[in-house]
């Protein structure tokens, strides 16, 4: 059985994250209907939305602490990484990019699992 703090803490990650993913695929989308080429619409989305993530990833996760914003980017890093070439192989699949993009979406709530594991570990101090 999952401990109760933790399942809150997932079911908060995913309505923040829920939120994060329409911002980031809204400016995705719009970018992409306005002509720009799907992997620099990705990096912009992701960019534009790293430091909104970081406000609520944070709220999720009980801590503000702006030293944990360089392995936050890190695990954001990573997962554009991953972003990328899932994007490529399913559009090279024969999706177009609006619906690529939406089918790999999923992939992502790994980033919980990411964050809770290298960004948001809880301090020696708030484990005791």
């Amino acid at each position: 059985m999952i401990a109760p703090a933790l399942d809150r803490r997932f079911i908060g990650f995913l309505l923040a994250g829920g939120i994060n993913t329409l911002f980031g695929y809204g400016v995705f989308g719009g970018l992409v209907l306005l002509g720009v080429l799907p992997h620099v619409a990705l990096i912009v989305s992701t960019v534009a939305g790293v430091l909104f993530n970081f406000l609520t990833a944070s709220a999720v996760f009980k801590s503000r602490d702006i030293r944990r914003l360089p392995r936050f980017l890190a695990v954001y890093a990573v997962m554009l990484g991953f972003n990328m070439v899932l994007l490529d192989l399913v559009m090279r699949a024969g999706l177009g990019p609006l619906l690529a993009q939406a089918a790999i979406l999923p992939f992502f709530t790994l980033t919980f699992l990411a964050m809770r594991r290298f960004v948001f570990v809880a301090s020696p101090e708030q484990t005791s």
